[in-house]
């Protein structure tokens, strides 16, 4: 059931520093100067440029209008975000989530001794992106963007997924029954040549989004996420359903203990060599957390852990055993617990807030004054000296 946000008034908001810059939308810290003057409860602020893309299959408004409504529907889960209010204007697009002033788990892990987390802290975070995926997946919709850059700190330590603009919805709710599909294609140089050729068009760090698709009505076609945490069914073009999701979760399993990616090559091509063919290199004694992650990264989807009763098989898996599900969130001491907000804020300069609109307007211009070089310089953070407050 869709909620219904607060509309968000553009010219209210005071924009206070740029935290990231995507594919398809700026994401900048701010707050609403008439509610809250003080600027004491800022949000996140995701805001999309209509003419970012041309063609109408990939315009920004489709894009931004389908993650508004997936927000919309996923709205008060405790791992997902909650959309406090949106805004359209001529240009412009936008929205509203809570702020996470823990980062995501790629810049926690690089702040982890040997830059990978321990075991205990791996069942945690894991625990929490099984119980959002389950969610998505209850109301038909893959994820298809699970990555550590996509799973943000809350202040509580909690983790919750972001950026849905990748994903798409299956015509059939919950777990896709078992049935006969095509067996895997095997891989033949031919085949690598295809994809290639066509991963070439993408950006290096994500693969281009092409129009949601559905060959049969339940499964997509579409060629979309980050090179390393592809699937093989993806790759190969196959058709792929809630599957691709558990294998992303294998590969971010295995990042967060060994801080590689299994399938990282010297470049695409390797890399999607490597997700057909190799299989994933363990290090040390067997362990439960390898299991997991190996048939996680199962190749075959048919064959995948989750493809028979989704969630349920991954939190029957031995690495989750005596976890109890139902006091997830009441854990109190969580791995990691950001500082405050308050803390957060205290190393910027509040009183030196910007117009969003006004940023957009000078990135447009081709040889912008003097205020602009001022602007920018205002915007700058060191990430690396902020972090280590925490």
């Amino acid at each position: 059931m869709e909620s219904h946000p607060k509309p968000l008034k553009i010219e209210n908001i005071r924009a206070i520093k740029i935290l990231g810059k995507g594919a398809t939308g700026t994401l900048f810290l701010a707050h609403d100067r008439t509610t809250d003057p003080e600027c004491t409860s800022p949000f996140a602020l995701k805001v999309v440029e209509k003419s970012l893309f041309h063609h109408k299959q990939h315009s920004a408004v489709h894009r931004a209008r389908w993650e508004l409504s997936v927000l919309s529907s996923v709205n008060h889960h405790p791992y997902l975000p909650t959309l406090l209010g949106s805004f359209e204007i001529d240009e412009l697009i936008g929205w509203a989530i809570p702020f996470c002033p823990g980062g995501d788990l790629n810049t926690l892990r690089y702040h982890q001794n040997d830059r990978v987390f321990s075991s205990s802290a791996i069942k945690f975070y894991l625990a929490q992106i099984v119980c959002a995926l389950a969610h998505l997946h209850s109301m038909g919709i893959a994820y298809r963007d699970l990555k550590p850059e996509n799973v943000l700190v809350q202040s509580s330590g909690h983790v919750t997924l972001t950026d849905f603009d990748l994903s798409c919805r299956l015509k059939e709710h919950g777990i896709i029954p078992f049935r006969e599909l095509k067996p895997a294609l095997p891989f033949r140089r031919n085949n690598l040549t295809r994809i290639i050729k066509y991963g070439s068009m993408a950006k290096t760090a994500r693969v281009s989004p092409r129009r949601v698709s559905f060959a049969d009505g339940k499964r997509s076609n579409s060629f979309v996420g980050t090179e390393e945490y592809v699937s093989p069914e993806v790759v190969r073009g196959e058709g792929h359903e809630f599957g691709v999701d558990w294998w992303a979760l294998g590969v971010l399993a295995y990042e967060m203990l060994y801080g590689t990616t299994p399938f990282q090559g010297k470049n695409r091509k390797e890399t999607y060599r490597n997700v057909l063919t190799k299989r994933p290199e363990f290090l040390g004694k067997r362990t439960v957390l390898i299991d997991l992650i190996e048939r996680l990264l199962e190749k075959d989807p048919n064959k995948r852990l989750g493809h028979f009763k989704g969630a349920e098989e991954i939190k029957e898996h031995e690495f989750f055993k005596g976890l109890r599900w139902d006091l997830l969130m009441e854990v109190e001491r969580p791995p990691f617990v950001p500082k405050s907000v308050e803390v957060y804020l205290s190393h910027l300069t509040k009183n030196v807030t910007f117009d969003v609109r006004e940023y957009f307007r000078m990135l447009k211009v081709p040889h912008p004054p003097s205020p602009r070089r001022t602007l920018e310089s205002l915007m700058k953070d060191d990430v690396d000296a902020l972090l280590t407050e925490f």
